[in-house]
């Protein structure tokens, strides 16, 4: 079966995404996490979470926008599984789900960036018929 998949728009919302999130980010404060989130929603960011009765187990934010290089496309800033729902199929759901709203945006691939240290994730994605194209650089202003 696959799981309902729901979109975070109120504050309430958003705040029971802490942990997978946290999971993923544990540079972020929970005092200022809200506050963060809204701000990026009011620039494009979804927030889209999976709940069973214990609490979110698994979230995705993605932004839809346009590169020279790629055209249209559906990028992943985040997607986490906390460690105790892995293996359920809650992180290849979300994708699907991303592949679809790409899909009816008009996009013309679905985009991401992950850590060095994330080799279960890489599973994922490289399953998923991810591919490794490009380096990622960064310099801290």
């Amino acid at each position: 079966m696959t799981p309902e998949i729901k979109t975070a728009e109120t504050a309430q919302d958003i705040l029971k995404c802490w942990l997978p999130i946290f999971a993923l980010r544990p540079m972020l404060s929970l005092e200022t996490f809200v506050g963060q989130i809204q701000n990026q929603q009011s620039e494009g960011y979804k927030l889209l979470y999976i709940e069973d009765e214990v609490g979110v187990q698994a979230i995705l934010g993605y932004r839809i926008f346009s590169m020279l290089y790629i055209g249209k496309q559906l990028y992943i800033d985040d997607l986490s599984t906390l460690e105790t729902a892995r293996g359920k199929g809650f992180g290849s759901a979300l994708l699907q789900h991303a592949y679809q709203i790409a899909r009816e945006n008009n996009c013309l691939s679905v985009q991401l960036d992950s850590g060095p240290s994330r080799t279960d994730a890489h599973r994922l994605y490289l399953n998923e018929k991810f591919t490794i194209t490009s380096f990622h650089f960064g310099k801290n202003l």
